[in-house]
């Protein structure tokens, strides 16, 4: 039986496992990356990477929960962070936003395994878990910050992320690929807004 102190340090080298996996797959892209070099990027042995992810579709399946944490860990903050309700809405879709456009790795690695997902039936499940986390989050706090100001959902509250995420994701793969300036980025996040507070009314 593994002691404490085993288990950790069998959990900490899981964890650097997957660190270096986004960070390679963040560069490289998940077609050009496989499981060696994400052991080398680990400074560990083909072996080792084995002993903790069965398949390279296991060890995708880690990362992407991985880079999805960490996003809504960011949004999750805005959310928390003490201001009025409708501050709290500008300030989680202004979070939002920027997961999607600030080009971290864990965004490139999304955006790269979303691509993959549409062919690929072994990722598709873990992306739909992944998706649907996400919406399950979105739904509670836009609804409880909206209702918070008085305001009801024109639509039914589970459409409400779908479309929320939708937007965002599509702007998010502009960004990739048609950088806007400064300026354009803050017409946009007004353009969030507007299209956020258009699905509630009085």
């Amino acid at each position: 039986m593994a002691t404490k102190s085993e288990y950790k340090k069998s959990e900490a080298s899981r964890q650097h496992v997957i660190d270096a996996a986004i960070k390679t797959i963040a560069k490289r892209g998940i077609a050009n990356t496989s499981v060696s070099e994400i052991a080398d990027a680990a400074g560990m042995s083909k072996g080792v990477v084995h002993y903790h992810f069965k398949s390279k579709d296991d060890l995708l399946a880690r990362v992407l929960e991985q880079c999805s944490a960490r996003m809504s860990e960011r949004v999750r903050r805005a959310w928390e962070a003490p201001a009025a309700p409708v501050e709290k809405i500008r300030n989680a879709l202004k979070e939002m936003l920027a997961t999607r456009t600030d080009g971290s790795p864990e965004v490139r690695v999304l955006a790269d395994l979303m691509g993959h997902a549409v062919h690929d039936a072994k990722l598709r499940k873990p992306m739909n878990a992944v998706f649907h986390a996400m919406r399950c989050e979105l739904v509670d706090e836009f609804v409880k910050s909206f209702t918070a100001i008085g305001l009801k959902p024109k639509v039914p509250p589970h459409i409400i992320p779908k479309l929320v995420m939708a937007t965002l994701d599509g702007v998010g793969l502009h960004h990739l690929f048609d950088t806007p300036d400064e300026n354009e980025d803050k017409e946009v996040l007004k353009a969030l807004e507007v299209v956020a507070f258009s699905l509630f009314e009085l």
